[in-house]
């Protein structure tokens, strides 16, 4: 229950700050990544693709985010923060990215990579289990 409890300070910020979870995602994986697919949006979140996609129109529609369509497969469309939705995020995710800034220095360099080797081993772990659950 770790993890749960580490999405809950997650969950708070979002509050706090008037974002909904799949916005506030949307804006961290764009602003980090720059340019992403809805699928992949839908992949690194593991949000629902209804909540990307609402999220997605709401961007559009606010000005902050633009599609195009892949030159190589007319079918995938990438997202990309527009120069607009760019200074947005910005403006809204500055207190989220000092917190992890703040907490990442604190717990210091070693720890951090203890905590991302255990997260991904309890990652795949679970998954392992959970998999074995479902072909009972």
């Amino acid at each position: 229950m770790f993890v749960v409890n580490g999405s809950h300070g997650y969950d708070y910020w979002d509050q706090t700050h008037g974002m909904t979870s799949y916005l506030s995602m949307i804006l961290y994986e764009l602003t980090i990544r720059k340019k992403l697919t809805q699928k992949q949006l839908v992949d690194l979140t593991d949000l629902p693709k209804q909540s990307i996609n609402k999220g997605i129109k709401q961007l559009i529609e606010s000005g902050y985010l633009s599609m195009t369509v892949d030159p190589q497969d007319k079918r995938v469309r990438f997202c990309e923060l527009t120069p607009t939705g760019e200074k947005f995020a910005h403006e809204k995710l500055h207190s989220l990215f000092e917190i992890e800034d703040k907490t990442a220095k604190k717990l210091g360099k070693e720890k951090m990579k203890q905590l991302t080797a255990l997260n991904e081993e309890w990652s795949n772990t679970f998954w392992h289990f959970l998999t074995e659950e479902r072909s009972n």
